[in-house]
């Protein structure tokens, strides 16, 4: 048989917070940092996502033997790139 919890919170349930609280504030206040920076985490995580699939893109794109670009080569590519991303 096991044996009965000892010491000062021996068989209590957790301690309900009133809601008006300073402490249910403070829990309030929290959980709304923690959503607030979990949310712009995210956000700036699909930014980036985004932004590293038009760099893959273009990194596919280039023609490796090619060492400099002209501008019109580099316009070229950027027009290419426009329409491609335009048809998604």
């Amino acid at each position: 048989m096991p044996k009965a919890p000892k010491g000062k919170n021996a068989g209590r349930e957790k301690k309900v917070i009133h809601p008006y609280s300073r402490k249910a504030a403070q829990i309030t206040r929290e959980a709304h940092k923690q959503e607030k920076r979990e949310k712009l985490k995210n956000d700036k995580a699909l930014r980036l996502n985004l932004i590293g699939e038009k760099l893959q893109w273009f990194q596919n794109h280039l023609d490796p033997p090619k060492v400099k670009y002209s501008k019109k080569d580099a316009c070229a590519l950027i027009e290419r790139n426009s329409r491609h991303f335009e048809c998604e």
